[in-house]
């Protein structure tokens, strides 16, 4: 790697994190995304969200209409040769449908992992997990848990939630 690659590589990773999701300008999609680029990530949608810097970001405006007051900071990130890896924590307000679920005006916090590939200054391809069952607690779970809360009747309410915006539609 050539001296000053590993940190523009770093920039674009944070770039893709923290500005575009923190800004919402969207049109920073197109300079930081190739447009072959194709992210591998389990996204609750049929659409194909993840397919070059369009498909980025229309996933980050849906989001943006989900939650407001969105703060992403990356925490920490290694770049190895054309490859940077960036654990990453987002904050937001459910303020707006999100997959049919009203919105809880709650404050949320989750915590995902970027490995993307960098070259010519883009990402060209990227794997992102993220704490989606986290977010989904916070969303769905009452505010203060009460005994025998957990992980099985959120199961339960995301059932019957897919299950009243099927019938109607």
């Amino acid at each position: 790697m050539k001296a000053g690659e590993g940190a523009a590589i770093r920039e674009v990773a944070r770039r893709f994190r923290e500005d575009l999701w923190n800004t919402g300008d969207l049109a920073l999609a197109d300079s930081l995304i190739d447009a072959e680029c194709k992210i591998h990530a389990r996204i609750p949608f049929a659409t194909d969200f993840m397919r070059g810097p369009d498909a980025v970001a229309q996933l980050v405006m849906f989001y943006r209409l989900a939650f407001s007051e969105i703060r992403v900071s990356v925490d920490e990130m290694v770049v190895d040769g054309e490859r940077v890896v960036a654990r990453w924590t987002a904050r937001g307000r459910n303020t707006g449908d999100l997959l049919g679920l009203p919105p809880t005006g709650r404050e949320t916090v989750t915590t995902g992992i970027d490995f993307l590939r960098v070259t010519g200054g883009k990402v060209v391809e990227g794997w992102v997990s993220w704490d989606t069952l986290s977010l989904m607690e916070q969303l769905l779970l009452p505010a203060q848990p009460e005994p025998g809360s957990g992980f099985l009747p959120l199961l339960s309410r995301l059932w019957e939630a897919v299950g009243e915006r099927t019938s109607t539609d």
